[in-house]
């Protein structure tokens, strides 16, 4: 496991729009880059006074523990994220991490992601881990038009096979994601799939995994004010049995058949 969180002061070395709702965030922090494994996020306040009063968690999207650096991919949609995008290189801003579990098991040949918009940011750190360990990586991404396809230029270069499906057929197959991972699955042996950004998506994963064709992964989002467990606020369903994960604590990724979607 990784270990304990750490509050520290990072220095912002870029801040780039991409499109209108989306921002590229580079930070520079010595200690979190150094401990840092995928699956896992930080907690984020950039910005002074209580508004907004809480800070916003973002998955950690790359970390380079000889650069010193920590990479998130945010969407802008509210006032928080909206302030982000005002970060000017050399501010310093708040973080806390690593937080959540860290993947650590790489114990199988090959795997898939299906991620819709932003939810790709989840999956570029785990995408590059598996594809320096050798493992086959096939990534699946959606969005409504090609203009919306986010984080290619970071899954692109450490995948075997990338896909692309939009709602309108802008780019690459007119329709739902979840047809090409049916397809990928006739042509390649895929053994897990992560998911994330689409509950559609995630249930179709669910009833994969359900099927015993694969073993299906979900990363899930959740309001929370610490990041490490003590609000509840990101409190998730337990399958098939009383109680609930929290995100934060156990997450934010899950084997999909533990969780209600």
């Amino acid at each position: 496991m990784g270990r304990h969180p750490v509050y520290r002061s990072a220095t912002v070395l870029e801040a780039k729009e991409e499109g209108r709702d989306y921002l590229d965030l580079l930070l520079r922090e010595p200690e979190i880059s150094q401990t840092t494994r995928p699956g896992q996020f930080l907690m984020i306040r950039a910005w002074p006074g209580v508004d907004p009063m809480l800070p916003r968690p973002f998955d950690i999207m790359q970390a380079d523990p000889r650069e010193q650096t920590l990479r998130l991919f945010v969407k802008v949609e509210g006032r928080g994220t909206a302030l982000l995008k005002s970060l000017k290189p050399g501010t310093e801003v708040k973080i806390t991490g690593p937080l959540g579990r860290p993947i650590e098991d790489f114990s199988c040949p090959s795997m898939a992601f299906l991620v819709r918009g932003a939810g790709a940011a989840a999956v570029v750190h785990l995408a590059e881990e598996a594809r320096a360990r050798g493992i086959g990586v096939y990534t699946i991404l959606s969005a409504s038009a090609a203009s919306r396809i986010v984080c290619r230029k970071y899954l692109e270069p450490v995948s075997t096979e990338l896909l692309i499906a939009t709602d309108d057929g802008s780019e690459g197959y007119e329709g739902l994601a979840s047809d090409l991972l049916d397809d990928l699955l006739r042509r390649k042996t895929v053994d897990r799939v992560y998911t994330c950004g689409s509950r559609r998506f995630a249930r179709h994963v669910q009833r994969l995994d359900r099927e015993g064709r694969i073993k299906g992964f979900v990363f899930l989002e959740g309001l929370m004010a610490c990041g490490m467990g003590d609000c509840h606020g990101c409190a998730v369903q337990k399958n098939g049995q009383g109680g609930y994960f929290l995100v934060c604590r156990d997450g934010p990724h899950f084997p999909i058949a533990e969780v209600v979607l």
